[in-house]
């Protein structure tokens, strides 16, 4: 693969915000930061009154597009993202979330191209807690059909969308308020050729809004599963549900013994000492 193949891919990065001033600033700089050059940002800001608008406007000769505006929720304003974008490979980087190092586009167009562009590829991140910056664990997904079917999405920080999706499934359900990228999956994923690849790709803080509102979550899920027809192909509604609410309970019984953050510091220390063993063997 020549150097040429690798930079004729165009990246479009869209970061929608509201409100977002604590941290808009260090996505918008893990994106200006990138030693890849064939890069396109875009920045949709759902009329903010907290000062994200100064920062976004500190940078905007950088910015590619940037419009501050009302929209109808996080689907409406990914939509008008998509709309100005340009770019061959797609990445929604939520407002507080950040890219891992200046150079993961550089190595993801790398591996688009050696990978003879796949649809959708997505790569690795790190959970980092809100409030510190402290790493809680390192994040990992193992696609498969039946984790998707269980709620499982592609995190979409870390997912990089060639443009043919769009073409062929459409933009954003509006009508979702949380779970719009799952259900804008469901449509298509398991018609088309996905990507793995182990790149640390982006850092993300906890306590986003699919956790901050779980029952609402579970509906969006269950309602994007009937409405792409999954229902109808053996799985049964109620399973799902139950399943659901065991995964919530068992969460909820795991936080009030403090057992769920001691299993991801244990997991996190055990996948730090792997890593080691792993560099220096």
């Amino acid at each position: 693969m020549s150097e040429a193949s690798r930079s004729d891919i165009r990246i479009s990065v869209i970061t929608v915000v509201r409100n977002g001033v604590e941290f808009i600033e260090q996505t918008i700089c893990s994106v200006l930061e990138q030693t890849y050059s064939n890069l396109e940002y875009i920045v949709i800001d759902g009329f903010s009154s907290d000062g994200t608008v100064d920062v976004i406007k500190s940078h905007e000769s950088r910015i590619a597009h940037w419009v501050s505006e009302k929209d109808n929720g996080i689907a409406d304003a990914f939509n008008k993202g998509l709309a100005l974008a340009t770019g061959d490979y797609i990445l929604f980087l939520n407002a507080d979330d950040a890219l891992a190092t200046p150079h993961v586009l550089e190595k993801i167009a790398t591996e688009i191209a050696g990978q003879n562009y796949p649809v959708l590829l997505y790569g690795d991140y790190d959970i980092i807690e809100r409030d510190s910056g402290d790493l809680i664990c390192h994040g990992r997904v193992v696609f498969s059909p039946k984790r998707l079917t269980h709620g499982q999405v592609l995190p979409h920080p870390c997912l990089f969308t060639g443009r043919s999706y769009f073409e062929k499934y459409g933009k954003f359900d509006t009508s979702f308020r949380i779970a719009m990228d799952y259900e804008w999956l469901l449509r298509g994923i398991l018609k088309e050729r996905v990507a793995h690849v182990p790149i640390l790709t982006t850092n993300i803080r906890n306590g986003g809004v699919s956790t901050l509102d779980q029952s609402r979550t579970v509906e969006e899920i269950i309602l994007a599963l009937k409405k792409n027809g999954y229902f109808s192909r053996g799985f049964s509604e109620y399973k799902t549900r139950g399943y659901f609410f065991a995964r919530m309970l068992s969460r909820k019984m795991l936080d009030k013994t403090g057992l769920y953050d001691a299993f991801w510091s244990a997991r996190n220390k055990l996948g730090s000492f792997l890593n080691k063993r792993h560099r220096h063997g």
